[in-house]
């Protein structure tokens, strides 16, 4: 329920009544759902689904640094609800350890749709130009420079971003100055999570930093791309696509150009003339020695 004083605000009461109806058109296990908004006299009201249990956030607080298996359990769930979201074209905006539920039956759920944002025709989008929307701690760079199409892939990027605060007890830029966070953000190397914490995988290290280019073209396209990427870790497995970016960057720098962020993380088109040249010649060679072991037989 909403305090008289701010239900005598006519621009709160409005986001107010504006996150129920965004919530009310998503349905999904791994969202807290919204049942009802409505006013009875003064008084307004919203009826959102109950979720017993704590935070990511107060779990945090106390002190506690997720174990990897753990950690990619929940946040393949919050992933989920993402890509339910971003089907339906809504954006969060807020992605961070706050806003994730956890029952008791470990089952992960994402709150407060109060940033979202519908991906395009939105009018609220006239309303924040020029504004820095997000929580510093875990803001894409996008956001902090208030660019106007910001998409789904800064709700990538917090959610890279709370994945790392999990795994190593602090964000990834843990500085006391928001101006500080913020310029780290935008300019500041990222320190891979499993150099803070030596018991994470390489592979982790890899889903992060992947997750959190500071170039959105860098970065996972879909939460169904990053949630491929953490199942392969949860299997044991090195994460494909993230693996995939690694090898392709390093052909790219080996062939003195550059990567096109654009493309989609697999082997590179623009691999050098001398790299087919020996591809060809290897495959030459192997039909050459196929036939002389034909013929023999």
């Amino acid at each position: 329920m909403l305090s008289p004083l701010l239900g005598a605000d006519p621009e709160f009461l409005q986001r107010f009544t504006r996150e129920a109806h965004l919530a009310a058109r998503l349905s999904h296990n791994n969202l807290v759902q919204a049942i009802d908004v409505g006013s009875a006299g003064k008084l307004n009201y919203f009826i959102m689904e109950y979720v017993e249990g704590t935070s990511i956030r107060e779990e945090l607080d106390k002190g506690k640094i997720y174990a990897e298996h753990e950690a990619l359990e929940i946040i393949i769930q919050v992933a989920q609800a993402l890509e339910h979201a971003h089907r339906r074209h809504l954006i969060h905006r807020d992605i961070k350890p706050a806003n994730v539920m956890l029952t008791p039956d470990s089952i992960a759920k994402l709150a407060d749709l109060g940033l979202a944002r519908e991906a395009v025709g939105d009018a609220l989008a006239d309303l924040e130009r020029g504004k820095a929307i997000g929580t510093p701690y875990y803001m894409a760079p996008e956001q902090i420079r208030a660019d106007e199409d910001v998409d789904g892939r800064a709700d990538i990027y917090s959610l890279g971003a709370t994945l790392y605060h999990m795994v190593t007890g602090q964000p990834p830029f843990p500085d006391k100055s928001v101006d500080a966070v913020l310029e780290a953000h935008l300019h500041r190397e990222l320190t891979p999570p499993d150099h803070l914490n030596q018991t994470l995988s390489a592979g982790m290290g890899e889903v992060v930093e992947f997750a959190m280019s500071k170039d959105r073209r860098g970065r996972y396209r879909s939460p169904d791309d990053l949630i491929l990427d953490l199942e392969c870790l949860l299997n044991g497995e090195p994460p494909k696509l993230a693996r995939q970016r690694i090898a392709a960057s390093t052909l790219q720098q080996l062939a003195g150009g550059e990567v096109d962020e654009e493309e989609e993380p697999k082997a590179p088109a623009g691999v050098p003339v001398v790299w087919v040249a020996v591809l060809g010649g290897l495959l030459a060679l192997s039909l050459l020695m196929n036939l002389i072991l034909w013929l023999r037989g």
